[in-house]
């Protein structure tokens, strides 16, 4: 009886983590609600929103946005929307999108919405990141990382914005990632933080799956080497 309520309690646990935002703190998490649903995410101002609807691509769900915004309505289609965390600006002129095509644990990419006027401006703020971010370990394979928006810095201007290596045992120090601040108005990185910077600094505005990253990899990157990419030493 207690192994069946450790097992049960276990479960709980697990449950109540999965619910949780992975990224993003404040963001709305939108992946188990959208199929099926019209469920609506209000910006801060109350003049606009975003409702999540479902379009079938080749057979799967998509996660569909709809912007309605000065009388009018712009739809985007944005993939599979798996683990999507939809995080308002401020000042109700952007939103950060961080999403991904393959599972919940990854590959994430940040699409950044920005309301204009009448329009809505798509970027992808994906490559920006990656590029800057390189791959700065030993890896079974080259993966890109994910890349998720954190907090809006300053207002719709700035964007933080996270780079995580995918937590899973093709490369070292797995899971583990770097912030950076990146300027919309040039899409270029002003500031960088490390794992430790980034916990110490905006610790309340992280997610789990950067809240969980293991601090011992960049305090002793050997530490977390993932022997199978180490047989020739």
């Amino acid at each position: 009886m207690v192994k069946s309520l450790i097992s049960c309690l276990l479960v709980l646990a697990a449950t109540a983590q999965a619910q949780e935002n992975a990224f993003s703190k404040k963001a709305v998490r939108t992946w188990e609600n959208h199929v099926g649903k019209q469920p609506k995410v209000t910006a801060p101002d109350g003049k606009g929103d975003v409702v999540l609807g479902s379009v079938t691509k080749h057979g799967k769900p998509h996660l569909l946005l709809t912007f309605n915004h000065s009388g009018k309505a712009t739809h985007f289609d944005i993939g599979r929307g798996i683990g999507a965390e939809l995080l308002w600006s401020p000042d109700s002129k952007a939103l950060a999108v961080t999403t991904s095509n393959g599972s919940s644990n990854g590959v994430y990419n940040l699409i950044i919405f920005q309301i204009e006027a009448a329009a809505v401006k798509k970027i992808d703020a994906t490559p920006v990141i990656r590029k800057v971010f390189g791959h700065p370990v030993v890896c079974a394979y080259p993966e890109p990382p994910n890349v998720a928006a954190v907090a809006w810095v300053e207002s719709s201007a700035r964007l933080l914005v996270a780079a995580q290596i995918l937590n899973h045992s093709i490369c070292d120090s797995f899971g583990t990632f770097k912030l950076y601040e990146l300027d919309l108005s040039s899409l270029e990185v002003i500031k960088a933080y490390d794992q430790l910077e980034a916990k110490r600094l905006f610790g309340s505005e992280l997610g789990v799956f950067l809240q969980h990253a293991r601090d011992i990899c960049i305090t002793d990157p050997r530490a977390c080497e993932v022997p199978s990419n180490h047989k020739a030493r």
